[in-house]
Protein backbone atom coordinates (compact mmCIF):
# COMPACT_ATOMS: atom_id res chain seq x y z
CA UNK A 1 0.00 0.00 0.00
CA UNK A 2 1.24 3.44 -1.02
CA UNK A 3 0.10 6.43 1.21
CA UNK A 4 0.26 10.02 -0.26
CA UNK A 5 0.76 12.60 3.07
CA UNK A 6 0.08 16.21 2.07
CA UNK A 7 2.57 18.06 3.62
CA UNK A 8 6.77 17.09 4.55
CA UNK A 9 7.35 18.71 7.62
CA UNK A 10 7.79 17.02 10.66
CA UNK A 11 4.64 15.39 11.26
CA UNK A 12 4.79 13.72 7.30
CA UNK A 13 8.09 12.77 8.51
CA UNK A 14 7.12 11.13 11.61
CA UNK A 15 4.03 9.09 9.63
CA UNK A 16 6.49 7.65 7.40
CA UNK A 17 9.23 6.76 10.00
CA UNK A 18 6.27 4.94 12.01
CA UNK A 19 4.89 3.10 8.55
CA UNK A 20 7.86 1.47 7.11
CA UNK A 21 8.44 -0.92 9.45
CA UNK A 22 5.06 -2.03 8.50
CA UNK A 23 5.71 -2.43 5.39
CA UNK A 24 4.04 0.42 3.90
CA UNK A 25 5.44 3.11 1.07
CA UNK A 26 4.92 6.52 1.42
CA UNK A 27 4.71 9.54 -0.65
CA UNK A 28 5.13 13.39 0.88
CA UNK A 29 4.15 16.00 -1.04
CA UNK A 30 5.24 19.74 -0.07
CA UNK A 31 6.04 22.91 -1.55
CA UNK A 32 8.08 24.08 1.33
CA UNK A 33 11.45 24.72 2.40
CA UNK A 34 11.21 21.94 5.15
CA UNK A 35 10.32 19.54 3.43
CA UNK A 36 11.78 16.00 4.49
CA UNK A 37 11.61 14.25 0.72
CA UNK A 38 9.43 12.63 -1.62
CA UNK A 39 7.05 14.48 -4.22
CA UNK A 40 8.15 18.23 -4.06
CA UNK A 41 5.60 20.38 -6.11
CA UNK A 42 3.27 23.57 -5.66
CA UNK A 43 0.85 22.53 -2.99
CA UNK A 44 -0.99 26.02 -3.52
CA UNK A 45 -1.61 27.70 -6.60
CA UNK A 46 -3.65 31.36 -6.83
CA UNK A 47 -6.30 30.74 -7.75
CA UNK A 48 -6.56 27.13 -6.88
CA UNK A 49 -6.25 24.67 -9.47
CA UNK A 50 -5.11 20.82 -9.75
CA UNK A 51 -1.53 20.98 -11.51
CA UNK A 52 -0.72 17.70 -13.43
CA UNK A 53 1.84 16.99 -10.93
CA UNK A 54 -1.05 16.52 -8.04
CA UNK A 55 -2.77 14.47 -10.30
CA UNK A 56 0.15 12.49 -10.83
CA UNK A 57 0.53 12.00 -6.95
CA UNK A 58 -2.94 11.32 -6.31
CA UNK A 59 -2.76 8.65 -9.00
CA UNK A 60 0.27 7.06 -7.72
CA UNK A 61 -1.13 6.55 -4.23
CA UNK A 62 -3.53 4.18 -2.80
CA UNK A 63 -4.80 6.22 0.77
CA UNK A 64 -4.37 9.49 1.56
CA UNK A 65 -3.98 11.39 4.70
CA UNK A 66 -2.89 14.88 5.55
CA UNK A 67 -0.75 16.70 8.48
CA UNK A 68 -1.64 19.83 8.54
CA UNK A 69 -5.28 21.57 8.88
CA UNK A 70 -5.07 24.08 6.09
CA UNK A 71 -4.97 21.53 3.14
CA UNK A 72 -7.60 23.54 0.25
CA UNK A 73 -11.27 21.80 0.36
CA UNK A 74 -10.90 21.50 -3.46
CA UNK A 75 -8.20 19.36 -3.04
CA UNK A 76 -9.58 17.18 -0.55
CA UNK A 77 -12.74 17.18 -2.06
CA UNK A 78 -10.42 15.97 -5.94
CA UNK A 79 -8.92 13.48 -3.84
CA UNK A 80 -11.75 12.19 -1.60
CA UNK A 81 -13.88 11.86 -5.24
CA UNK A 82 -11.00 8.83 -6.54
CA UNK A 83 -9.15 7.45 -3.37
CA UNK A 84 -9.74 7.27 0.19
CA UNK A 85 -8.75 10.37 2.29
CA UNK A 86 -8.53 10.16 5.97
CA UNK A 87 -9.30 12.02 7.91
CA UNK A 88 -12.22 12.90 5.40
CA UNK A 89 -12.87 16.41 4.37
CA UNK A 90 -15.59 17.19 7.02
CA UNK A 91 -12.70 17.67 9.10
CA UNK A 92 -11.10 19.74 7.36
CA UNK A 93 -14.19 21.86 6.99
CA UNK A 94 -14.97 22.71 10.61
CA UNK A 95 -11.23 22.85 11.93
CA UNK A 96 -10.35 25.12 9.38
CA UNK A 97 -12.73 28.28 10.67
CA UNK A 98 -13.12 28.66 14.13
CA UNK A 99 -16.94 30.28 14.41
CA UNK A 100 -17.61 27.41 12.55
CA UNK A 101 -15.25 25.21 14.57
CA UNK A 102 -17.20 26.59 18.10
CA UNK A 103 -20.69 26.31 16.51
CA UNK A 104 -19.92 22.54 16.07
CA UNK A 105 -18.80 22.09 19.94
CA UNK A 106 -21.94 23.90 20.50
CA UNK A 107 -23.89 21.24 18.68
CA UNK A 108 -22.36 18.86 20.71
CA UNK A 109 -23.30 20.39 24.06
CA UNK A 110 -19.38 20.51 24.44
CA UNK A 111 -18.46 23.53 26.64
CA UNK A 112 -17.05 26.67 25.09
CA UNK A 113 -16.39 29.66 26.40
CA UNK A 114 -18.38 32.55 24.55
CA UNK A 115 -17.80 34.11 21.24
CA UNK A 116 -19.01 36.44 18.70
CA UNK A 117 -17.84 36.84 15.28
CA UNK A 118 -15.85 40.51 14.37
CA UNK A 119 -16.41 41.55 10.57
CA UNK A 120 -16.42 45.49 11.06
CA UNK A 121 -15.69 48.41 13.92
CA UNK A 122 -19.40 47.79 15.09
CA UNK A 123 -18.98 44.21 16.06
CA UNK A 124 -15.45 44.44 17.34
CA UNK A 125 -17.26 47.22 19.60
CA UNK A 126 -19.76 45.22 20.74
CA UNK A 127 -17.90 42.09 21.25
CA UNK A 128 -16.87 44.08 24.76
CA UNK A 129 -20.66 43.66 25.65
CA UNK A 130 -20.96 40.70 24.47
CA UNK A 131 -18.55 38.19 25.48
CA UNK A 132 -16.58 40.76 28.53
CA UNK A 133 -13.11 42.50 28.77
CA UNK A 134 -10.46 40.75 29.06
CA UNK A 135 -10.95 39.15 25.60
CA UNK A 136 -8.95 37.67 22.89
CA UNK A 137 -9.41 38.61 19.17
CA UNK A 138 -8.64 36.07 16.57
CA UNK A 139 -8.52 35.53 13.19
CA UNK A 140 -10.86 32.84 12.13
CA UNK A 141 -8.69 31.19 9.92
CA UNK A 142 -4.41 30.35 9.33
CA UNK A 143 -3.41 31.60 12.96
CA UNK A 144 -1.41 29.28 15.03
CA UNK A 145 1.32 29.68 17.65
CA UNK A 146 0.06 32.57 19.09
CA UNK A 147 -0.01 34.29 15.59
CA UNK A 148 -2.99 36.26 14.34
CA UNK A 149 -4.32 37.84 17.71
CA UNK A 150 -4.47 40.30 19.61
CA UNK A 151 -5.52 40.47 23.76
CA UNK A 152 -7.61 42.77 24.53
CA UNK A 153 -7.82 43.49 28.25
CA UNK A 154 -9.19 46.95 29.09
CA UNK A 155 -12.00 49.06 27.12
CA UNK A 156 -9.13 51.94 26.10
CA UNK A 157 -7.75 49.09 24.29
CA UNK A 158 -10.79 47.73 22.32
CA UNK A 159 -11.12 51.57 21.27
CA UNK A 160 -7.40 51.35 20.11
CA UNK A 161 -7.51 48.21 18.46
CA UNK A 162 -10.91 49.58 16.43
CA UNK A 163 -8.95 52.39 15.26
CA UNK A 164 -5.98 50.01 13.83
CA UNK A 165 -7.83 47.74 12.45
CA UNK A 166 -11.18 49.76 11.04
CA UNK A 167 -10.10 53.02 10.96
CA UNK A 168 -13.66 54.86 9.77
CA UNK A 169 -17.24 53.37 10.62
CA UNK A 170 -17.94 50.41 7.60
CA UNK A 171 -14.14 49.99 6.61
CA UNK A 172 -13.39 46.81 5.86
CA UNK A 173 -10.63 44.66 7.81
CA UNK A 174 -6.97 46.31 7.72
CA UNK A 175 -5.25 44.06 9.14
CA UNK A 176 -2.54 42.25 6.79
CA UNK A 177 -1.99 38.92 8.73
CA UNK A 178 -2.24 36.04 5.96
CA UNK A 179 -2.52 38.56 3.29
CA UNK A 180 -5.54 40.52 4.60
CA UNK A 181 -8.02 39.63 7.12
CA UNK A 182 -12.00 40.18 6.52
CA UNK A 183 -13.35 38.22 9.90
CA UNK A 184 -12.36 37.77 13.42
CA UNK A 185 -13.22 35.55 16.01
CA UNK A 186 -13.80 37.11 19.59
CA UNK A 187 -13.25 34.77 22.73
CA UNK A 188 -13.53 35.24 26.58
CA UNK A 189 -10.79 35.31 28.47
CA UNK A 190 -11.04 31.87 30.23
CA UNK A 191 -9.91 31.70 34.10
CA UNK A 192 -7.73 28.12 33.62
CA UNK A 193 -5.72 26.37 35.83
CA UNK A 194 -4.55 24.79 33.13
CA UNK A 195 -4.41 23.56 29.67
CA UNK A 196 -4.95 19.77 29.07
CA UNK A 197 -5.14 18.23 25.80
CA UNK A 198 -6.21 14.41 24.40
CA UNK A 199 -5.58 12.16 21.94
CA UNK A 200 -7.53 9.85 20.50
CA UNK A 201 -8.15 7.27 17.10
CA UNK A 202 -10.88 5.70 15.27
CA UNK A 203 -10.20 3.05 13.11
CA UNK A 204 -12.25 2.53 9.95
CA UNK A 205 -15.02 0.14 11.83
CA UNK A 206 -15.96 2.93 14.22
CA UNK A 207 -13.41 1.73 17.43
CA UNK A 208 -12.12 4.16 19.44
CA UNK A 209 -8.87 4.68 21.38
CA UNK A 210 -7.60 7.20 23.82
CA UNK A 211 -4.01 8.12 24.98
CA UNK A 212 -3.76 9.36 28.74
CA UNK A 213 -4.78 13.22 28.96
CA UNK A 214 -1.69 15.74 28.59
CA UNK A 215 -0.85 18.46 30.52
CA UNK A 216 0.56 21.53 28.43
CA UNK A 217 2.80 24.40 29.07
CA UNK A 218 3.16 27.00 26.79
CA UNK A 219 5.89 30.03 26.25
CA UNK A 220 5.08 32.66 23.73
CA UNK A 221 1.75 30.86 22.66
CA UNK A 222 4.07 28.15 21.56
CA UNK A 223 3.69 24.49 23.05
CA UNK A 224 7.06 23.80 25.50
CA UNK A 225 6.15 21.11 27.61
CA UNK A 226 3.28 18.44 27.92
CA UNK A 227 3.18 16.01 30.54
CA UNK A 228 1.50 12.80 30.16
CA UNK A 229 -0.83 11.54 32.03
CA UNK A 230 -1.63 14.95 33.65
CA UNK A 231 -0.90 14.70 37.06
CA UNK A 232 -4.07 14.65 39.71
CA UNK A 233 -6.43 14.09 37.02
CA UNK A 234 -10.13 12.84 37.99
CA UNK A 235 -11.94 10.52 36.71
CA UNK A 236 -14.58 12.60 36.38
CA UNK A 237 -12.53 14.67 34.31
CA UNK A 238 -11.08 11.80 32.34
CA UNK A 239 -14.29 10.46 31.63
CA UNK A 240 -15.93 13.80 30.40
CA UNK A 241 -12.23 14.17 27.85
CA UNK A 242 -13.10 11.03 26.17
CA UNK A 243 -16.66 11.41 26.23
CA UNK A 244 -16.15 14.69 24.52
CA UNK A 245 -13.65 13.15 21.96
CA UNK A 246 -15.62 10.19 21.24
CA UNK A 247 -18.84 12.74 20.25
CA UNK A 248 -16.68 14.69 17.93
CA UNK A 249 -15.47 11.27 16.52
CA UNK A 250 -18.50 10.08 15.66
CA UNK A 251 -19.86 13.66 14.43
CA UNK A 252 -17.46 13.44 11.59
CA UNK A 253 -17.34 9.79 10.81
CA UNK A 254 -13.61 10.48 11.85
CA UNK A 255 -10.69 7.82 10.53
CA UNK A 256 -7.29 8.44 12.26
CA UNK A 257 -5.34 10.63 15.07
CA UNK A 258 -7.36 13.70 16.33
CA UNK A 259 -6.32 15.85 19.48
CA UNK A 260 -8.47 18.36 21.40
CA UNK A 261 -7.11 20.76 23.43
CA UNK A 262 -9.10 22.00 26.55
CA UNK A 263 -8.86 24.11 29.47
CA UNK A 264 -9.37 22.96 33.08
CA UNK A 265 -11.19 25.55 34.36
CA UNK A 266 -13.21 25.55 38.07
CA UNK A 267 -16.42 25.10 36.63
CA UNK A 268 -15.00 22.72 34.65
CA UNK A 269 -13.61 22.15 31.32
CA UNK A 270 -13.61 24.06 28.18
CA UNK A 271 -12.60 23.47 25.03
CA UNK A 272 -10.45 25.51 23.04
CA UNK A 273 -9.93 23.75 19.66
CA UNK A 274 -9.27 20.69 17.99
CA UNK A 275 -6.93 19.37 15.65
CA UNK A 276 -7.74 16.55 13.02
CA UNK A 277 -3.81 15.34 12.86
CA UNK A 278 -1.36 13.96 15.10
CA UNK A 279 -0.40 16.82 17.63
CA UNK A 280 2.42 17.85 18.92
CA UNK A 281 1.17 17.25 22.31
CA UNK A 282 0.99 13.67 21.60
CA UNK A 283 4.77 13.30 20.68
CA UNK A 284 5.96 12.05 24.09
CA UNK A 285 3.50 8.58 22.82
CA UNK A 286 6.33 7.73 20.57
CA UNK A 287 8.34 6.43 23.47
CA UNK A 288 5.81 7.05 26.52
CA UNK A 289 3.09 4.54 25.31
CA UNK A 290 3.23 1.05 23.59
CA UNK A 291 2.05 2.12 20.05
CA UNK A 292 2.21 5.71 19.78
CA UNK A 293 0.12 8.62 17.45
CA UNK A 294 2.01 8.23 14.38
CA UNK A 295 2.11 4.41 14.34
CA UNK A 296 -1.87 4.14 15.52
CA UNK A 297 -2.73 6.82 12.60
CA UNK A 298 -0.69 5.35 10.38
CA UNK A 299 -3.11 1.77 11.21
CA UNK A 300 -5.98 3.44 11.39
CA UNK A 301 -5.91 4.68 8.06
CA UNK A 302 -4.41 1.48 6.38
CA UNK A 303 -7.07 -0.62 7.57
CA UNK A 304 -5.35 -2.01 10.33
CA UNK A 305 -5.60 -2.98 13.85
CA UNK A 306 -5.21 -0.22 16.55
CA UNK A 307 -2.68 -0.62 18.44
CA UNK A 308 -2.49 -0.47 22.40
CA UNK A 309 -2.69 3.28 23.86
CA UNK A 310 -1.31 2.60 27.40
CA UNK A 311 1.01 4.22 28.77
CA UNK A 312 5.13 2.42 29.67
CA UNK A 313 5.06 5.66 32.06
CA UNK A 314 4.88 9.16 33.35
CA UNK A 315 6.42 11.06 29.97
CA UNK A 316 6.69 14.10 28.75
CA UNK A 317 7.83 16.31 25.46
CA UNK A 318 10.17 18.93 25.41
CA UNK A 319 9.83 20.91 22.81
CA UNK A 320 12.70 22.42 21.16
CA UNK A 321 11.66 26.01 19.70
CA UNK A 322 14.54 28.18 17.78
CA UNK A 323 17.16 25.55 19.86
CA UNK A 324 19.49 23.20 19.53
CA UNK A 325 20.46 20.53 22.44
CA UNK A 326 23.75 19.00 23.55
CA UNK A 327 23.43 15.45 22.61
CA UNK A 328 25.11 14.44 25.94
CA UNK A 329 20.93 14.57 26.79
CA UNK A 330 21.73 10.51 25.26
CA UNK A 331 23.20 9.73 28.73
CA UNK A 332 20.56 10.63 30.19
CA UNK A 333 18.58 7.34 30.91
CA UNK A 334 15.00 7.25 29.22
CA UNK A 335 15.61 10.36 26.96
CA UNK A 336 15.15 10.46 23.67
CA UNK A 337 16.07 13.07 21.19
CA UNK A 338 13.73 13.39 17.70
CA UNK A 339 15.49 16.21 16.12
CA UNK A 340 13.21 17.76 12.51
CA UNK A 341 17.24 18.53 10.78
CA UNK A 342 15.60 21.95 10.00
CA UNK A 343 17.50 25.12 10.30
CA UNK A 344 17.17 26.81 13.38
CA UNK A 345 15.48 29.89 13.62
CA UNK A 346 13.87 31.96 16.36
CA UNK A 347 10.31 30.47 17.27
CA UNK A 348 10.53 27.39 14.56
CA UNK A 349 10.10 23.84 16.57
CA UNK A 350 13.17 22.16 15.33
CA UNK A 351 12.83 19.15 17.41
CA UNK A 352 12.05 17.66 20.60
CA UNK A 353 12.76 15.61 23.35
CA UNK A 354 10.97 12.55 24.78
CA UNK A 355 11.45 11.94 28.60
CA UNK A 356 10.17 8.99 30.77
CA UNK A 357 10.39 8.75 34.13
CA UNK A 358 9.19 6.09 37.14
CA UNK A 359 7.24 9.02 39.43
CA UNK A 360 6.14 12.76 38.98
CA UNK A 361 9.45 13.50 40.88
CA UNK A 362 11.85 11.93 38.95
CA UNK A 363 10.51 13.11 35.50
CA UNK A 364 10.89 16.74 37.24
CA UNK A 365 14.66 15.93 37.79
CA UNK A 366 14.84 15.05 33.91
CA UNK A 367 13.20 17.56 32.89
CA UNK A 368 15.40 20.45 34.67
CA UNK A 369 18.66 17.99 33.43
CA UNK A 370 16.98 18.39 29.65
CA UNK A 371 16.59 22.12 30.56
CA UNK A 372 20.30 23.03 31.12
CA UNK A 373 21.58 20.90 28.19
CA UNK A 374 19.44 23.03 25.45
CA UNK A 375 21.58 26.03 23.85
Amino acid sequence: MKIGVLGGGQLGRMMALAGYPMGLEFGLYDPTEDSCGGQVAPLYTSPFEITDTLKKFVDEHDVFTYEFENVPLELAEYIAQRKPLFPGKDALFYSQHRLTEKNLFKSLDIPVTAFSKVDDRASLLAAGDIVGIPFILKTTTLGYDGKGQYRVMSQGELNELADKLFPEEGDACQDTVYGGVSEYIAEAFVNFTRELSIVCVRDQKGDCKYYSPAENDHRDGILHLSVAPAEGLSDEHLECLQGYAKKLLEKLNYVGVLSIEFFDTPEGLVVNEFAPRVHNSGHWSMEGSITGQFENHIRAIAGLPLGDTDNRSVSAMYNLVGHDIDRAALNLSDVHVHWYGKEIKPKRKVGHVNILAESYSALKNKITEVDKLVK
